[in-house]
């Protein structure tokens, strides 16, 4: 079992990750002195496949208990599943004696991390993440948030649980698309650092799709390091460093809202990622051979994250939303090479059209 500790301003905690940890629960609840009154909230999908398991882990130590299912969909991160959970949560006269545990992917922990940062001011939290997506990156950070009039994580928090259990073993369990969605978000951090990641990633590429879980655990570790380094230095985007970790958003979360949240974030970021890396060429950041290997890892996965067609002028309209927009501008994350990233880069708009029109050469 591999511990990786976050050191953040308003609490540092422990991400522990390893096979089959899960089943540790109890033992850390104690060790941790959380709370034994549990509030779980479950992905339905991960709730078919071992809520006999999950059942069982949590008697064992709890002295109150509920369990609720969610669907794992974008669209339950909004104010009707808060108010949900808020409910059922008063109805059952959970206090501030209360820890609440997130079993699921990344919709799961943002709507799950959201109400425990409110419910009664704040009570802990747990974070078991079951999709690759989550375990590497929305699980880690303490960010939550929920959608809000077609614009993704428009309301949120900043709240950072107790602990964050990592087990391999729930995330292989999911279907093999789940894996690519992840990979979105693992290729990001491969940009982030020098190349010998990215290049192990170009490498190994096959291992992972085949679901190599010794291979998976290695890069989930490296992936934490990365997000926990960053998430110390910055916890609340406020000296910039965190903005590193939005490296093709702003134009995932544009396709993201453009398309109806149809496919997974993971492969909006991949999409993102494409279109940054376009830009980047276009500002002059990264030369033609560059653009090239930098490609390569996203394009060889292109029947997975294949788009379709989409208006520009649309995903132009819809990143004016974009968290990351100051004075009335677009700022975009852009790369010069690997572990070089510029934050809050301004482009003129024939640029992006230009990246996106040279986006949907290649993925449309």
């Amino acid at each position: 079992m591999e511990k990786i500790t976050v050191n953040t301003a308003t609490r540092n905690y422990p991400v522990f990750i390893g096979a089959k940890i899960f089943e540790l629960l109890p033992e850390l609840v104690s060790k941790h002195k959380l709370p034994l009154r549990t509030f779980v909230i479950i992905d339905k999908n991960i709730d078919r496949i071992f809520g006999k398991l999950i059942r069982s882990v949590t008697h064992s130590f709890s002295s109150k208990k509920y369990i609720l299912t969610l669907p794992s969909s974008e669209r339950i991160k909004s104010f009707g599943t808060v108010q949900k959970i808020i409910t059922q949560i008063s109805n059952e006269k959970f206090s501030r004696d209360t820890l609440i545990i997130a079993i699921g992917g990344g919709t799961v922990g943002d709507v799950t991390g959201f109400v425990a940062s409110t419910y009664m001011r704040g009570v802990p939290l747990v974070h078991i993440p079951t999709t690759l997506l989550s375990a590497v990156d929305s699980s880690i950070g303490g960010k939550n948030a929920i959608n809000f009039g077609g614009i993704k994580n428009l309301i949120g928090t900043f709240y950072q649980p107790s602990i964050v259990i990592i087990d391999p073993s729930l995330v292989t369990s999911l279907p093999k698309k789940e894996l690519i969605s992840g990979l979105g978000e693992m290729i990001k951090y491969s940009y982030l650092t020098e190349g010998n990641f990215y290049s192990e990633l170009l490498s190994n590429l096959n291992a992972f799709l085949s679901v190599d879980v010794g291979y998976l655990n290695k890069a989930i570790i490296e992936c934490v390091k990365i997000k926990s380094a960053v998430v110390s230095q910055d916890e609340q985007d406020l000296s910039g460093v965190r903005k590193i970790l939005n490296f093709g958003h702003t134009f995932a979360h544009a396709f993201e809202s453009y398309f109806s949240y149809r496919f997974s974030h993971g492969k909006a970021v991949l999409a993102g990622i494409v279109c940054a890396l376009f830009l980047s060429f276009k500002k002059g950041l990264i030369n033609e051979g560059q653009l090239e290997y930098m490609l390569k890892i996203p394009l060889s996965l292109k029947s997975s994250i294949r788009l379709k067609d989409f208006d520009s002028r649309e995903i132009l309209r819809l990143m004016n939303f974009d968290k990351k927009r100051r004075e009335g501008e677009i700022r975009f994350v852009l790369i010069e090479n690997f572990g070089e990233i510029l934050v809050d880069v301004v482009s003129n708009l024939n640029d992006i059209k230009w990246a996106l029109a040279n986006t949907k050469k290649v993925l449309v």
